[in-house]
């Protein structure tokens, strides 16, 4: 159940069936990541590529300017421990370099090396499912303002699809602060 707070600002996102090894700069969640030459070198491997959004994707859908409209953020999970920890990057510029495998170094993750990419669309801040932007929907924005509400069910992956619930990426204090970016889990 949602509370009180409905408006036309979150964005829908709808992931197509995977691609086996895809390696697209655009939206998506999984496959190989393209990022900014030298990136390469700051991932463990117990890190998990989540997923790039491409800021021109969502720019007319992003009526609050919550966001840049140039370049591409970047989410990924650090999975050595339980919760994950949110790692979020930004880069303003075109991306260059493919990191392939990225998932597959850690077996627990090694399937998510297909790309499911992202299509978007107009929503109200309470629809279900996966999107951009709007509130957690145990209870409107008590937990934070969300970046992306992720349906583990409704997209199939295979992340987290043990919960009957959504996975959270959640801004920082701010509610536009990319840099304090958290992770949660919320539990029907």
């Amino acid at each position: 159940m949602t509370y009180g707070c409905l408006r036309l600002s979150a964005i829908k996102i709808n992931a197509a069936e995977p691609r086996i090894k895809g390696s697209s700069p655009g939206s998506k969640f999984f496959g190989d990541p393209v990022v900014p030459y030298g990136w390469q070198e700051i991932f463990s491997d117990d890190v998990i590529f989540f997923a790039p959004i491409k800021f021109s994707d969502i720019a007319l859908l992003d009526t609050e300017n919550k966001l840049p409209h140039i370049g591409y953020f970047y989410l990924f999970l650090d999975a050595e421990m339980y919760p994950y920890q949110a790692m979020a990057y930004y880069y303003g510029g075109e991306p260059n370099t493919v990191i392939d495998d990225f998932n597959a170094v850690e077996p627990r993750f090694a399937h998510l090396t297909e790309e499911w990419l992202m299509s978007f669309e107009p929503c109200d801040d309470t629809c279900e499912g996966t999107r951009l932007f709007g509130c957690v929907q145990s209870g409107c924005c008590e937990n934070g303002e969300v970046l992306l509400q992720f349906d583990p069910i409704e997209n199939e992956t295979g992340l987290l699809d043990s919960i009957d619930g959504y996975v959270y990426f959640l801004f920082g204090e701010d509610g536009r602060d990319i840099d304090g970016i958290s992770f949660f889990i919320d539990r029907s």
